[in-house]
């Protein structure tokens, strides 16, 4: 790509490549094209979450009904995390080979048939074969979450409306509380439980259908070499954006770009172990590792914490749904504050209040007390998992990004798996506080990781971030 002596890209209008399009991508107003596809893409978040909070839930309520082993338990909630760790590394890589927007409606599709087929489960096997599966659509689509909407905010709001999308998704944790707790003992042409999974399927149909109009992802495009379709899908956009502003759009900045981006190197997966984007792959992976044991560790756990601690399963859920209901507000607090706070600092910061709120959770006594510290618990850790989200979509070049996210979310849920067979091992053996200690301690050295390893992002360009060929530091 040429430059002018003050910095100015060539204005040739048929010169379409990774500049040019992150120019002309960066410059439209953000307004209601931004928010309607925010909202598409954090819809499918929201079942990709009600599918992980619902194995706490499930396992809670199956336990007794089905006298289940803790083992069985422990299988019945990290089945959909081995399947998330699949789907997240098989198609992760594929959503980097044959785009975004057709893996979503593939990832929503597997997603739907085996949480339908799920509610008819004859026994505890079958229902984790099917969540296993099932498992494998989610964690595909949480991959894309922040690839995708990342490759289209521009860069002053970019976590704000990832914020925004997880604040849909986060949603998910009190819905499946609120309804798990009258639906545990009711019984309407089927077991209660069972509507649960239904309902977690309910609306794939329709979004499936609304998304079948989502853009792909003109930084992919050109990063696969298709730059007569990412001109075509910018022409598409920038006419819509045009007709609901209902006025022209400011020239675009190139000054606000790198000044050199490697177009022509392959992309390989060796690459991100090499320079900058290795560094990245430290900070990102330690919190979709490390960090994801200790989240999960209460969140998924946190139905069974409670009975552990002489709640009956209907006032587990219900205190449940009220600790739950910090999951939203910390993802929408995380999407007001992310272009103020460098989010770097952001993630390091609310992992180690997680840390602290976790402990008085688990040493804490009196239902008061309890609630509190599982409210703030479910906030903190809710900014920050937001927070991880938006610095997960910044750090990879576009070329590669979906795959790394793959790796680290998928290698996260791998963690996941084995997070209930630890946990619950632990809960029988040394109770529940014994759990949320090492939840803290874990959460810590994450903190620790991220700060040394991770690049700061806030305000910058995707370009600029990761995009400019790497050097090693």
């Amino acid at each position: 790509m040429s430059f002018t002596s003050s910095g100015q890209a060539a204005t040739d209008p048929r010169r379409i490549d990774a500049l040019t399009t992150a120019a002309r991508l960066e410059r439209l107003p953000v307004g209601s094209w931004h928010w309607k596809l925010t909202a598409l893409v954090g819809i499918g978040a929201f079942y990709e979450y009600f599918e992980v909070f619902l194995g706490g839930v499930l396992a809670a309520v199956l336990g007794p009904l089905w006298e289940l082993s803790t083992y069985e338990k422990a299988g019945l909630i990290a089945s959909v995390f081995l399947g998330m760790f699949v789907g997240a590394i098989t198609l992760g890589r594929v959503a980097d080979r044959v785009g975004r927007k057709k893996m979503f409606l593939i990832n929503l599709s597997i997603y739907l048939a085996f949480s339908l087929l799920a509610a008819f489960s004859p026994n505890v096997w079958f229902l984790i074969a099917c969540r296993f599966i099932a498992g494998i659509g989610a964690g595909a689509e949480a991959a894309l979450i922040p690839t995708y909407l990342g490759e289209f905010i521009p860069r002053h709001r970019r976590g704000r409306y990832i914020g925004y999308a997880f604040t849909l998704a986060f949603v998910a944790y009190p819905l499946v509380a609120l309804a798990g707790a009258p639906l545990a003992k009711t019984h309407f042409l089927m077991d209660g439980w069972r509507w649960l999974l239904v309902l977690g399927a309910s609306g794939i149909i329709v979004l499936l259908w609304m998304r079948r109009n989502m853009p792909e992802s003109p930084r992919w495009l050109v990063s696969v070499g298709r730059t007569a379709d990412a001109d075509a899908e910018l022409r598409k956009i920038e006419d819509d954006v045009r007709r609901r502003t209902g006025s022209d759009l400011p020239a675009p900045d190139y000054t606000a770009l790198p000044p050199e981006v490697d177009e022509h190197h392959k992309a390989k997966i060796s690459d991100l172990f090499r320079g900058n984007t290795r560094n990245s792959m430290i900070a990102v992976g330690s919190l979709w590792t490390i960090g994801v044991l200790a989240y999960y560790g209460f969140s998924s756990l946190a139905p069974v914490l409670l009975v552990d601690k002489g709640y009956d399963i209907t006032k587990s859920l219900l205190y449940t749904a009220v600790i739950a209901a910090g999951y939203p507000f910390g993802a929408l607090t995380a999407a007001l504050v992310a272009e103020k706070l460098e989010r770097r600092t952001l993630t390091v910061v609310t992992a180690l209040a997680t840390a602290v709120a976790g402990l008085v959770f688990g040493y804490g006594s009196g239902d008061a007390v309890i609630m509190a510290a599982g409210f703030a618990m479910g906030f903190a850790s809710n900014v920050h998992s937001s927070g991880v989200n938006m610095y997960a979509s910044e750090v990879f070049p576009t070329r590669l990004r979906s795959t790394a996210i793959g790796l680290c979310y998928g290698s996260g849920r791998l963690f996941a798996f084995l997070m209930p067979f630890l946990g619950l091992t632990i809960l029988d053996t040394f109770g529940g506080s014994t759990v949320l200690l090492l939840s803290a301690v874990l959460f810590a050295i994450t903190a620790v990781l991220v700060w040394i390893f991770g690049p700061k992002t806030t305000g910058r360009s995707l370009e600029d971030i990761s995009e400019a060929v790497p050097t090693e530091r």
